[in-house]
């Protein structure tokens, strides 16, 4: 517990955010972003990146979510344009507050 208070009082501790694991595949036309990669993948300053935050019982979210693979898959062909997803409700953003 002192190390924990001493660690805290001198600003050492980091914040825990949830994630989600990175996934092995992501070659479809929306990349799915994650905690973990949020910053490989969104943060890219040599990309433009759109990314949709979504919960997966949101009436909403689905009824975009043909209209925005179709959006990925026009925009696949730009190397410079990517187009993601990430899960709102099991990942967390150091900074961003959705």
């Amino acid at each position: 517990m002192k190390r924990f208070v001493k660690d805290f009082t001198e600003d050492l501790l980091k914040p825990l955010y949830k994630s989600e694991d990175i996934p092995e595949k992501n070659d479809k036309p929306v990349k799915v972003v994650v905690g973990h990669n949020w910053d490989t993948i969104v943060n890219d300053k040599t990309k433009d990146v759109l990314v949709e935050f979504y919960a997966p019982w949101c009436g909403h979210c689905k009824k975009l979510t043909p209209i925005y693979n179709k959006l990925a898959e026009t925009l696949s062909s730009n190397p410079n344009i990517v187009i993601a997803k990430i899960d709102g409700t099991l990942n967390d953003i150091e900074g961003v507050n959705v």
